[in-house]
């Protein structure tokens, strides 16, 4: 696969007040699992250290097959149910494109 054909996107989540660490502890319990997935290229978890209510998510897929079976699966549909009761903020996605020399 070519590295066109890597979706790159960086996540940003802000947890609602109260809510830290319970939007920490859901998104730890995407990694395993997500790690697994046939599609998945790289799915990091990073807390903004200066503002620590908000997290960041880099992750990388094999093409959009990859991105869209993630988002059905079971363990990823549990994290979107929970969105609304931690987020303060809605999901932010960017989409990102290498810049290669």
């Amino acid at each position: 696969m070519a590295s066109s054909d890597i979706i790159s996107i960086i996540a940003v989540l802000k947890a609602k007040p109260g809510k830290r660490v319970a939007l920490k502890a859901a998104l730890q319990a995407l990694l395993l699992p997500t790690r697994q997935e046939p599609g998945n290229v790289e799915y990091q978890l990073f807390q903004l250290r200066d503002t620590p209510d908000i997290f960041y998510v880099r992750e990388a897929w094999r093409g959009q097959q990859g991105l869209d079976a993630h988002i059905a699966l079971p363990h990823f549909q549990a994290f979107i149910l929970q969105m609304n009761e931690l987020l303060a903020e809605p999901l932010r996605l960017d989409y990102l494109t290498a810049v290669e020399p």
